[in-house]
């Protein structure tokens, strides 16, 4: 969806002159069925269109693809008559937006005619860029894209779940079982906890950009900042176990403290490369400002 909404940005000129030059070809301010079905059968990407009087009252139904929606003739739409800005053409483009009924990018246009009517065409960005040839759009690797981010992310949520009851077991055990093996308990406990959050974080994350589409931002950075969520999770869980696995070797067998060593060593390289990744898009970021 970034990438899609970077796209635009980078060929804003010419997807407008094409959006323009295609809506300025229809000489009528009197639409008819005729006229709309036309509308329609040279702009694949068109999704609805309307007609506003100069005071922003809907004069006609909302036509659609799939049908016209006569409840919204007569509705009022001044918000967004007071909002824009036409050009000397009276035309007006919107940024892009994301439709609340379908969850889609779409952009619209305004164009105004001579007696103060105004046309709105809604179009779907996703088949704008794929007419201008801006990117290859295939429905179907969507649709199969969020599908498997929706089953996997749901089972990484279930994951963490399980890690977070677990862990919660564990604490009730270091509680009710107060012994040696208390601390092993709350180790073990302060481990499953963490993951937990760790896994969550990330299916949310995952959820998030791939399947609801709520990270539309556009805010550059998004990615690095998950994965640094992530390793910190990560890193403060192996370091619990190092600490675990030192104690165990000091009270077992001294000899073996070596490999506390190279899992003490693992977590500092770890720390090392977040650090690196930290300075890296921190430089990232003060480079595009």
């Amino acid at each position: 969806m970034k990438q899609m909404m970077q796209i635009y940005r980078a060929n804003r000129e010419a997807v407008e002159g094409f959006l323009l030059t295609t809506i300025s070809d229809n000489p009528h301010q009197d639409f008819n069925d005729a006229h709309v079905k036309n509308f329609f059968k040279r702009l694949p990407c068109l999704s609805d269109m309307y007609v506003m009087d100069a005071s922003g009252e809907q004069i006609t139904p909302t036509w659609r693809r799939t049908g016209n929606d006569e409840t919204m003739k007569g509705s009022d739409r001044g918000y967004f008559i007071n909002r824009i800005r036409f050009d000397d053409n009276g035309n007006y483009i919107s940024s892009p937006y994301i439709c609340a009924n379908s969850g889609q990018p779409k952009v619209s246009i305004a164009h105004k005619y001579s007696d103060g009517k105004i046309a709105v065409f809604d179009l779907d960005l996703v088949s704008v860029l794929t007419k201008m040839h801006l990117i290859d759009s295939n429905r179907f690797i969507s649709k199969l894209s969020v599908s498997v981010y929706t089953l996997l992310g749901g089972g990484l949520v279930l994951l963490a779940l399980f890690l977070g009851v677990y862990g919660l077991i564990g604490f009730v055990k270091a509680v009710l079982f107060f012994g040696d093996e208390t601390l092993h308990y709350v180790f073990k406990s302060i481990i499953g906890i963490t993951l937990a959050i760790a896994i969550y974080d990330l299916a949310k994350t995952i959820l998030e950009q791939e399947v609801f589409y709520r990270s539309l931002t556009l805010e550059e950075g998004n990615e690095y900042k998950t994965l640094t969520k992530f390793l910190t999770s990560i890193i403060i869980a192996l370091s619990i176990e190092s600490l675990m696995v030192v104690f165990k070797v000091a009270i077992d067998d001294i000899r073996n403290m070596n490999y506390a060593f190279y899992l003490i060593s693992g977590v500092g390289i770890l720390i090392l490369s977040m650090a690196v990744l930290t300075y890296v898009s921190r430089k990232k970021r003060e480079g595009h400002e």
